[in-house]
């Protein structure tokens, strides 16, 4: 008995089943791949953000000790070896995070405090910055530092830190 040409269901779904296990395959590398791109996009702004208030502390340079106390770095240091002051701070003086999107844009109030997003800005503003001034003393640098923290997609805290010294030119 003669056998006609072509190919029977079993091979037929056998062929679909390892095409669907390949396409599986596929979608998963992509989906990793998507992922990544994402986290080393949030990084690549939260080091943005970081920079963007590291260079406006910087570029508060004054000539002489009195100005610095009025305009400088002054304000926002503390001595080192005392408690370590991060800003911002809320109305009640105490240490918050500033709210900060993207492009940079940071959540106050009124008056001029960080204030935590509302719920329905919670995905735009979700980098956290905060930063610090430390005064190493008379005729030594102030070292500045930037934290910006983010979550990823699955709640995972990740945060980036930038730590500069500014000479005092007094």
């Amino acid at each position: 008995m003669k056998r006609d040409a072509g190919f029977t269901l079993i091979e037929v779904l056998i062929a679909m089943l390892i095409g669907t296990i390949g396409l599986m395959g596929t979608i998963a590398v992509q989906q990793s791949i998507m992922s990544a791109s994402k986290t080393a996009n949030d990084a690549a702004i939260a080091m943005r953000l970081a920079s963007q208030k590291m260079e406006e502390l910087y570029s508060r340079s004054t000539d002489t000790q009195a100005a610095d106390g009025l305009s400088g770095l002054l304000p926002l240091s503390y001595l080192a070896g005392a408690a370590p002051r991060w800003w911002p701070t809320d109305a009640g003086y105490q240490q918050v995070p500033e709210y900060v999107d993207s492009q940079g844009f940071f959540l106050r109030d009124n008056n001029g405090f960080a204030i935590p997003p509302q719920p329905s800005e919670v995905g735009r503003y979700r980098w956290r910055r905060q930063w610090k001034v430390a005064d190493s003393g008379s005729g030594l640098p102030y070292v500045i530092s930037v934290i910006v923290t983010y979550s990823n997609d699955v709640g995972d805290p990740k945060t980036t830190r930038l730590d500069l010294e500014r000479r005092k030119s007094w």
